[in-house]
C-alpha cells in the first residue's frame, strides 16, 4: 500500500480519525494507464477526475463500500501501531479489471464532494500487500479485498 504524504501529515495532526471517521473504498478501472503520485494525489478526485488520471471502477454490483471493524492496536512484537479492518467484499462484480483500490476518509456525508475525501492509502500494482493478490479481472463473482496481517495502515 502507498500513502499519501498529506494523509502522514493529517494522522499526525489528528485529522484522519480511522476508528470513528467514515472509511470508504473505492475501486479503480484499468481503463487508463495510472501511477499514484504521493506528493499530488491527496483527494479521491486527485486520482478519479473522469479519465485524466484514472477512471473509477465501472460494472454491475459495483458500489463504493464502507471500511468496518476499524481497530487500533500497538505490535510489541514489530514495534509498531497497526491500523486494521475487516475485509472489504464486492459482491457480484462483473465489469471492468481492477487496476487499483483506494481507501479514503468521507467527508460531509457522501461521496458527492471527492475534492474534499482525502485518500488515506493506495493499493496497486507498485505497493506492498499488491494488488496482483486480489483477482484483479471481475466476472460476476465476489471479489474480496483481505487486508494483511500488517493491517491497513501500520506506523513503525
Amino acid at each position: 500500500m502507498t500513502q499519501p504524504n498529506d494523509a502522514k501529515r493529517a494522522f499526525l495532526a489528528g485529522e484522519i480519525d480511522p476508528v470513528n471517521d467514515t472509511i470508504r473504498v473505492a475501486l479503480v478501472s484499468d481503463n487508463t494507464a495510472y501511477s499514484f503520485d504521493p506528493d499530488n494525489h491527496t483527494f479521491v478526485d486527485d486520482i478519479l477526475d473522469g479519465g485524466t488520471t484514472a477512471e473509477e471502477f465501472a460494472g454491475t454490483g459495483y458500489n463504493r463500500q464502507d471500511v468496518t471493524g476499524v481497530s487500533v492496536t500497538a505490535d510489541n512484537t514489530d514495534d509498531e501501531g497497526v491500523i486494521d479492518a475487516d475485509d472489504v467484499v464486492f459482491s457480484s462484480l462483473d465489469g471492468d479489471t481492477i487496476q487499483a483500490i483506494i481507501f479514503y476518509k468521507q467527508v460531509g456525508g457522501d461521496d458527492t464532494t471527492p475534492g474534499d475525501d482525502p485518500i488515506i492509502n493506495v493499493l496497486d500494482d507498485d505497493s506492498a500487500g499488491s494488488i496482483a493478490d486480489l483477482p484483479q479481472d471481475t466476472n460476476g463473482g465476489d471479489i474480496t479485498i483481505q487486508l494483511d496481517s500488517e493491517g491497513l495502515l501500520n506506523f513503525s
